[in-house]
């Protein structure tokens, strides 16, 4: 019987284990109204880790984000095995702003998730993480320009600013996203620059536009080159020509120093030839620039990402559907794109991204951490199985505390053995254990940290 019920036994442990130290399984999850109540508790019970989790969880439902993040880290030195707590800690370092603490949080929170489901959620915020990084990294940017603008800038930094677009055609407006990541792509492909990546730049503009009401000029340009501290910016423009069904494409490089223009490009014809169109500009400002291009790196640089033009127009519908959050709408960009031309790389690439994105929205804090439709925790803190000798002996098999993850049946009876005394309840009641089972020598052995729980099924 002893070896048969130790599996129930097992996942019953955690339960009657807080239960001895005062610590009943969680009833609902943890809302801000409960924090009084949770808090004359852990004064209580300030070693019990399930409790600290659930008033940490309340805390950052009520955006007491720096007690939240105290709790729960707490709560991790009590027990590191604790899946919920890493989550909802992730969670607080985003609201904190401190987002690599944060990425060590659903770092650690995924070493630890139980299925694939939960590694994937973890992995899908990480992805919103990032996106949320860059977004602060541009507030932080304009709050801090004086003394950003002081620093020397990264050597052969380029930051491609976003093109704009000019003309009455509002299909073609989401080409000006689409060659700003072309021309980054290509840029990319040099290995003496260092190409700042497009969403950093964009979420920098955005972040200015709440001041320069969008004006780019290279005085604007120089500016915001600075702040990121890139050398060089690079500006452009594509424009319908008017009376012909052509576009003409505008560059200029700027010193981010001293707002110079230091190279320019133009070329125009019909919108069939775009990319060619962006090879001429791309390869005068090089020329410009006095950047010498190796055969291989020219074959590289010509390459274009897609035959289909329209398939490259639906990719830059997705990116700008990135910009503004709206990964649902990427998603179906990128796969427009996809449908009409397979091998498009990068928009495969983008979808991937943008569905990480869109399920990482839909995925709540409580999903994320797992927590049960009653508000349980899960396991708290790792538990032992036994040996085949041990179970036969009933000896020497610490079992951690934990929370409650099963229930018996209806009628059950657990029998709990502390030592040599067995104590008999029903379920719903709590047994009578001792606070202190005493200390573990030779001469004591009937207590040697053995706690037997045994769940007879009705």
């Amino acid at each position: 019987m002893y070896m048969k019920s130790w599996a129930p036994a097992l996942a019953l442990s955690g339960a009657l284990l807080a239960a001895c130290a005062g610590g009943p399984p969680p009833q609902a999850t943890p809302q801000p109204e409960n924090i009084p109540a949770l808090e004359a508790a852990q004064q209580q019970r300030p070693r019990d880790a399930g409790l600290l989790t659930r008033l940490g969880i309340a805390y950052y439902d009520a955006k007491q984000y720096d007690r939240a993040r105290d709790v729960l880290r707490s709560a991790l030195v009590i027990t590191n095995q604790n899946y919920a707590a890493h989550v909802y800690l992730g969670l607080t370092y985003e609201e904190l702003a401190k987002f690599d603490s944060a990425r060590v949080a659903y770092g650690t929170a995924a070493a630890q998730a139980r299925d694939a489901r939960q590694r994937g959620d973890i992995e899908n915020r990480l992805t919103l993480l990032t996106r949320r990084e860059i977004r602060q990294a541009a507030r932080d940017a304009v709050a801090q320009e004086a003394r950003l603008s002081a620093q020397p800038p990264m050597p052969n930094a380029v930051a491609v600013f976003p093109f704009r677009y000019v003309g009455s055609n509002e299909e073609l407006r989401p080409l000006a996203r689409g060659l700003t990541h072309l021309m980054i792509t290509d840029l990319g492909k040099l290995q003496r620059l260092t190409l700042l990546e497009r969403e950093r730049v964009q979420a920098l503009v955005d972040e200015m536009a709440l001041t320069d009401a969008g004006r780019v000029d290279p005085g604007t340009g120089a500016r915001s080159g600075r702040m990121l501290r890139a050398a060089r910016v690079i500006q452009g423009s594509v424009q319908d020509v008017a009376g012909k069904p052509d576009v003409r494409l505008d560059a200029a490089v700027v010193d981010a120093t001293n707002s110079n223009v230091v190279a320019t490009g133009t070329a125009s014809d019909q919108l069939q030839q775009l990319f060619a169109l962006q090879k001429q500009v791309l390869f005068r400002l090089l020329d410009q620039m006095g950047i010498t291009v190796t055969p291989a790196e020219r074959r590289a640089l010509s390459e274009r990402p897609t035959a289909d033009l329209q398939a490259y127009l639906a990719f830059s519908r997705g990116l700008e559907a990135e910009d503004r959050g709206d990964f649902q709408a990427a998603e179906a960009a990128y796969g427009a794109a996809l449908a009409r031309d397979p091998n498009f790389r990068q928009a495969r690439e983008r979808r991937t991204a943008s569905q990480r994105a869109a399920q990482a929205t839909l995925v709540t804090p409580q999903v994320l951490a797992g927590l049960a439709p009653d508000g349980g925790l899960g396991e708290v803190g790792p538990e032992s199985a036994p040996s085949t000798a041990e179970a036969e002996a009933g000896r020497n098999t610490v079992l951690r505390t934990g929370v409650l993850t099963t229930v018996p049946s209806s009628g059950a009876t657990i029998t709990t053995r502390v030592g040599t005394g067995p104590v008999s309840r029903q379920p719903g009641t709590r047994p009578q254990l001792p606070e202190t089972l005493g200390t573990d020598t030779p001469t004591n052995p009937g207590l040697q940290s053995t706690i037997i729980i045994i769940v007879t099924r009705p």
